[in-house]
């Protein structure tokens, strides 16, 4: 007698349990991602990650859960990440609380990638792969890496200041990260760094080439235009606030543009990215080429007519 399917739904409840015994074993580190989102700028757009993904899969599932079935091999597997896990907490005090932090929530959400291929299996994986992959992003960056990143945006921002200087013929004199106008000193900060907006856009690029572009080439290109675009966006909403707060009202420097503002520059950016989407589009469609139209076959003449 050939046994009953589980039904979809029953699937779902045993990957729902799945997701709360992980997330209760792995609460500490949970815990302190979200609260680092809620207070930290450098991870606030953690807390974006998981309703983005959450509706990927819910727009496309009729198509991932087409066709599901259980993968035992991924219960043995999730053995690994459990034990890569105890293993990170017995050693935690070799360890930066950043870097516990980041393995921590690596193996949390390989643990649920796991999860995911037990309940349904690879093809549904396949199928979810982008969504469930995007998840990866949740795992904070650790500060050995990303100071050395938000250094770099802030000597970048400020070249790209200098320059809108040079051509706006504004003196100034720079050391570093400081630069001296006739009556004023700038310091770019690591809020100005622009790392908050970064992530941001990289998310958003990460989702547009996904659902708009089709070339891995020209994904790739978007994602990594996040980069010029934000250096470009801080140093123009530097050159903008410093120059407006020495030649105009120094009440720039310190009003609401300058605290407030930042979206107005990050829409600048994010218009620019639409547009270079654009681009793409078209160069794919350039690069496709035209489907011959379909020649009618001729009937055959019967011999002798």
């Amino acid at each position: 007698m050939q046994a009953k399917p589980v039904s979809l739904t029953r699937r779902h409840l045993y990957f729902a349990a799945l997701l709360i015994l992980w997330a209760a074993v792995f609460r500490q580190a949970l815990g302190t991602v979200v609260g680092s989102s809620l207070s930290d700028e450098n991870y606030g757009h953690i807390l974006l990650v998981w309703p983005v993904s959450a509706f990927l899969l819910y727009s496309a599932g009729k198509n991932i859960f087409a066709k599901v079935e259980y993968n035992p091999v991924a219960g043995l597997a999730l053995l690994l990440p459990m034990a890569a896990f105890a293993y990170i907490s017995g050693h935690v005090s070799s360890l930066s609380e950043s870097g516990y932090i980041s393995l921590s929530i690596l193996c949390f959400v390989s643990c649920s990638l796991l999860a995911f291929v037990l309940c349904y299996g690879m093809g549904a994986f396949r199928a979810a792969a982008f969504p469930l992959l995007f998840l990866l992003l949740t795992v904070p960056v650790p500060e050995a890496v990303l100071q050395p990143v938000i250094s770099v945006l802030q000597d970048r921002s400020g070249d790209v200041t200098c320059f809108l200087y040079q051509v706006a013929h504004v003196p100034y004199v720079r050391h570093g990260i400081v630069i001296s106008l006739a009556n004023l000193d700038i310091q770019i900060v690591q809020e100005c760094s622009g790392i908050r907006s970064t992530m941001v856009l990289v998310l958003a690029s990460l989702v547009l080439a996904h659902l708009y572009l089709k070339s891995w080439l020209s994904k790739a290109l978007l994602v990594l235009s996040v980069i010029p675009l934000t250096i470009a966006k801080n140093g123009l909403r530097i050159f903008t606030l410093s120059t407006l707060g020495t030649y105009w009202d120094s009440s720039f420097l310190t009003g609401r543009l300058h605290h407030q503002g930042g979206f107005v520059f990050f829409a600048l950016a994010f218009g620019a990215l639409l547009l270079l989407i654009w681009i793409l589009q078209k160069a794919e469609a350039d690069r496709t080429p035209a489907r011959a139209p379909s020649t009618p076959v001729p009937a055959v003449l019967k011999e002798g007519v």
